[in-house]
Parts: structure tokens; sequence; C-alpha cells
């Protein structure tokens, strides 16, 4: 034995070398200090050992005994020292020598000697303790349990350094042993066949294969699996009903019903995990089947809500170290050249977004068309506006310019998308998708090299610099007169600049008013607040609190809802397209208008505005429409637009 302080093993080992687990606590204090006279250079702790041990060693053994571990008990006026561990030993071996021969018994309480005292030993329930071994057990543990059965099934001692493999292993082979009797085996096999009518070949089948063959390790869970889990199970019920009725059991039946019993209890932990895993394999299915729906990105906070067909949350099915292997796996691995299967990329704010590399440019598509639309216009205002008071944009006639303005408005209006074009994945896309260079008509890639954004937006200078002056009242195309309205307008405009600078002392601010005119204003804003806000306001504030939960960052209400409402509406004619969203539309107001009045601030939840959608999805006018799940999402939007404007 290595040289330790810990009292726990010094007992163990003296218990060992003695071949006894009772020992004299006066010998043993005696060994304990020539043993600390002789290791105390190596362990400093075993100082308090050198004079006499026996106060220290009594006090020492409280501890040990509130473990589980020893104790002290009185035979014949001798204090006498009971260490657990001895047995620990002795029957770990036992099991060694069960799994080589299935008759020899297990041990059972009643073994130990009369003067044990087997209150002492901590008691586990049987079907707790294996359970609780399955998911993790030491096996360098020193205890040693009272193993509690149901049934009046004696209890068994049972150490915590046995592996359950072997436990269960040993209730295999005893099972096996007894069925290998002629009485027992067609006993027990009529018995099984009249309770599978139709299946004889396959109940001989699968009592052939168990009691003929031994399993391995592997094999005791692999025979827990498929059709044989079920007549295993019921084999077990079989046995465990017939021997619970005999009323003189021997030891050989007190052995078999303890065998049935942690072969149940580990048929329903295989039965358990089996379920267990197959919810966890159709959750991670249902997160790969999420990711590659529409808007095709999403962050990780939006990954954890994700729901099922039944729209329940799926994470919690799955673990979390479950989601990191998975999305490590997906964004790592990959053939040696190519890309993995899940892009990563950040968007300015920090946010980090997924995105199947097969979706890549299905989103930029998106993203684009979307731009398109809103930065035309937001461009044309401004340069209207620019026009109106007879000032220039360099972007307006410089290629280069109005470049970098497309990059300004890309960045700030639409991140997801700057972020994408961006990322370093984008330069190999074109090398393994299909159609990389060209997509549904849009030119994202010139060769191997990003379009500029103005080819990739489908956006002219020119036509936008057309379009702002189209606006302009009919004098600014005439030259002479244009410029003399000019010379006035801004002879006006330096005027009236003047005039607000001198005018600016008497501008009332909270920084330039005095005490009077600063307390009336408080008391203006404090009655404001005072005032209650209708039931509208307060929807409408919660509708603008859970906005977010549907738009993607850097997009608008607005915004998806236009995208949306071009995945349902398929109609091709103009004037019919804009009649199916207004009947669409209709649908919804008159829908919201009648469960209004049932909702709360605290009910109007995500959660409820997604049950109202798909409550109106269902409805028979809206089922006429195929594309479901973007008219589900468009509903959503609309609802909290709704409530939102009201």
């Amino acid at each position: 034995m290595a040289t330790t302080a810990n009292l726990s093993a010094i007992l163990r080992f003296y218990s060992e070398k003695q071949k006894s687990a009772f020992i004299d606590l006066h010998d043993f204090c005696a060994y304990l200090k020539k043993y600390a006279e002789h290791h105390v250079e190596e362990q400093a702790e075993l100082v308090k050992y050198l004079g006499d041990p026996v106060e220290t060693v009594i006090a020492e053994l409280t501890g040990l005994a509130e473990k589980h571990l020893a104790t002290l008990i009185t035979v014949q006026k001798k204090k006498v020292i009971v260490a657990f561990s001895y047995y620990a030993t002795q029957y770990t071996q036992r099991f060694k020598e069960i799994l080589s021969n299935d008759s020899l018994p297990y041990p059972v309480v009643s073994d130990l000697p009369k003067q044990f005292p087997t209150q002492e030993l901590e008691k586990k329930m049987a079907d707790e303790y294996i359970k609780e071994i399955l998911e993790k057990q030491d096996l360098k543990s020193p205890y040693i349990y009272s193993i509690v059965f149901n049934k009046e099934i004696p209890a068994m001692v049972l150490p915590a350094c046995v592996p359950v493999k072997v436990i269960i292993q040993t209730a295999h082979d005893k099972i096996r042993r007894i069925l290998k009797k002629e009485e027992f085996h067609d006993y027990f096999l009529k018995k099984m066949r009249s309770s599978n009518p139709g299946k004889e070949m396959t109940i001989q089948r699968f009592f052939k294969d168990f009691v003929a063959n031994k399993p391995h390790e592997e094999g005791i869970e692999q025979m827990s699996q498929g059709d044989d889990f079920f007549y295993w199970g019921q084999l077990c019920y079989h046995i465990r009903q017939d021997f619970l009725k005999i009323q003189d059991k021997t030891i050989e039946d007190v052995n078999i019903l303890q065998a049935i019993e942690f072969s149940e209890i580990y048929n329903s932990y295989l039965k358990t995990k089996m379920v267990e895993s197959q919810k966890r394999r159709e959750a991670l299915n249902s997160l790969r089947a999420n990711l590659a729906k529409p808007p095709f990105f999403y962050s990780m906070d939006q990954i954890l809500k994700f729901k099922d067909d039944n729209g329940k949350v799926i994470y919690g099915i799955y673990s979390n170290d479950d989601l990191k292997e998975f999305l490590t796996h997906t964004t790592t691995e990959a053939e040696e050249g190519k890309l993995p299967e899940l892009l990563v990329f950040k968007v300015d704010s920090g946010t980090r977004y997924y995105v199947f590399k097969s979706k890549v440019m299905h989103l930029v598509v998106r993203l684009c068309d979307e731009a398109h639309n809103f930065i035309e216009k937001k461009l044309e205002n401004r340069w209207y506006d620019c026009l109106y008071n007879y000032n220039k944009l360099p972007e307006m006639t410089d290629g280069q310019a109005f470049e970098k303005a497309l990059e300004k408005e890309v960045s700030e209006q639409s991140p997801v998308l700057y972020a994408l074009i961006n990322s370093a994945f984008m330069k190999v896309i074109p090398y393994e998708t299909e159609n990389g260079q060209e997509f549904e008509g849009f030119h994202i890639y010139n060769g191997t090299e990003l379009q500029p954004l103005s080819e990739m937006l489908m956006l002219k200078q020119s036509q936008i610099l057309a379009n702002a002056k189209f606006r302009l009242p009919f004098w600014y195309t005439m030259p002479i007169i244009s410029w003399i309205v000019a010379m006035f307008a801004g002879g006006k405009k330096r005027k009236s600049q003047k005039k607000n600078k001198s005018k600016n002392g008497g501008i009332l601010d909270e920084k330039t008013m005095d005490i009077d005119q600063a307390l009336e204003l408080e008391e203006a804003k404090k009655k404001k607040n005072v005032n209650p806000k209708s039931k509208k306001e307060a929807l409408s504030e919660k509708a603008k609190e859970i906005t977010s939960e549907f738009i993607p960052e850097g997009s608008s209400l607005e915004r998806e809802l236009d995208y949306l409402n071009k995945q349902w509406n398929k109609m091709i004619s103009k004037e019919a397209n804009f009649q199916l969203t207004e009947d669409v539309n209709a649908l919804i107001r008159d829908y919201v208008r009648k469960v209004i009045g049932t909702m709360s601030t605290v009910s109007f939840t995500p959660d409820r505005v997604k049950s109202l959608a798909k409550s109106l999805v269902k409805t028979p006018n809206m089922q006429k429409i195929k594309e479901e799940n973007a008219l589900q999402s468009y509903i959503e939007l609309y609802i909290i637009k709704l409530v939102r404007d009201k």
C-alpha cells in the first residue's frame, strides 16, 4: 500500500491483512501509531497519530460511520471496528466468480455475520441504483450498499465498484441457466407461444438464440432492441410471475427473482433511452429543416426558439451539447478544399448568423431584390430634394461615388446583405454552387469576382437621376428661368438662415427657459405621464415590442410583408395580384377585429400571434392558396401591423 494519511484506506489495508472485517480498536491503534512513526516524514498529517491515537481514531470513525464506510461496535465488552470495505473486496470477487460460474448465488444481507451492524449499511432501491450507475459509475468507489428489491425479495449486498455491465450480464446468465433446463425451457416456451399466436417460429428463434448464445458486452444491449426487446420483456414478466408464487423459495429461486429485477430495470432504461434517442434524432432533423426554411439565415437566439411541426420548442429535446456538436460538425467538417455545409457570417452589430451553403445564393438574391426597391426610392428622394434646392451630389454623375453611396446604403439598410457580400466564403461560392454566376436572372458574379453593387441591385445611376428630375417643376428644365429662380431662392434661403440665428435666443428649450417656464413644462410632463393608456395604445406598444421576434435584423415590417406577399401571391396579372392581396388583407382585418376584444397585453405574445395566424390559414378561403408557410408568416406580420397601427 502506498503511504497515505487516509484512515479509511489504512483501515481497509489492515482488515485485508487480518482477513477479517472485525478489528480490535486497541490493536488497530497500536498498528496505526507504528505506521505513523514510520511514515510521518512522507505524510506530515500522520503526526496526529504519534501519541495515543485512540480518541483521534474514535472521532474519525464517527465521520466514517456517517459515510457508511466503517463503524464502532462493542463485542464482549471490547471496542471493535467494523470495516465495511473488507466485504466490498470480498463480494467484488464473488461477482467475478459468478461470471465464470452462474450457479454461485448472489450475496445477500443475511449472509453477513450476525454481529455485523446491517442497519448501518446504506440502503438503495434497485431501480434507482441501477439507473444511477448506468448513467455514471465510479469503479474505484469503496462503498458497499444494501440493494432493496420489490415483492419481498431479500436485499442484496452489492459493492459500488462492481461494473453495471457485470451485474446485468450475471443476471442474464442466471436466467439463461434455468431456461437450459428442459422443464423450464419447454414450459416458458409454451407460455410465450400462447401469448404470441402466429409468431411461433419467431419465438422459437428468439429462445434458441438467447439460450444458446452467451452475449458479450455489446450483445446484451443488442438483444434488448428491435422485436426481441418486446419478447425479452414478456419472458421476464412470465418468469417473475411464476417464481413469485413459490412459497418456500430456495437460494436459486431468490437469485432468479433478483436477476429478473435487474433485467427488467435494464429493459426499462433501454426503452427510455431508445425513445429519447428517437426524439433527439427527430428534433435534430427538425433543426436542420428549420435552418433550410426562409429567411435562410438565423442567429443563435432564433435557433433556440425553433419549433417542430406540432409547435413545440425543440431545444430541450436535444441538449446544449447536441446543438454544439451539430453546429461544430456542420460548420467545420467538409471535403478537402471545399466549404462546410453550414456557413457563419457576422453583421456589424456583432450578431452571428448561420446559413446553409446551398441557400446562400437564394438569400443573396432575395436580399438584393428587397434592397433594390427601397434603396432606389431612397436615393431618388434624396436626389430630388437636392435638385429641388439647386444642388448636386457627386454620385449623380460619378460612377465610383455612386458605388460608394450604394455601399453606404446597403451597410445601413441591409446589414445582412452587406455582411454576406463581404464575407470570405462568397469568393468560393461560385466554384461550389451550380449556376453560381447567374441565379434566376441576377448577375451576382463577373467570372469569379462579385459584381459591383449597382449590377447586383440592378440600379442604374442615369435612371435614378432621370426619375428624380422628372418629379421637378417644369421651370427646372428651362435654363434661364431656372437660373433666376435659383438666384432668388438662394437669397431667400440665406435671409431665412440669418433670421433664424437672430431669433435663436428666443426659442424656448430646457436650457434657456426661466424657472417658471421650466416648472410649467415639468408639470405638463407629469400630467401627460399620469394619463392612463387605452387598451389600443397598450396593445400597439406590445406589438412594437414583439416585432423583433418576427423580423430579421436590418429589415422592416413593410419590407418583410412585401417579400412574403410575393411568395404566396403568384398571380401574374397586376390587377389580379392586387385584388388577391386585398382580399386576404380584408379577411385578416375582419378576423383581428373579432378577436381584438378578447386580447390583453399579457395574452398578446408571439405564440398567440402565431396561433391566430395558424387558425386563419386553416380556414376554407385561405386553404386555396398553396404557399401555406409564406402565407402564415405574412398573416403573422399583418396582424402585428394592424395592432401596432391602431
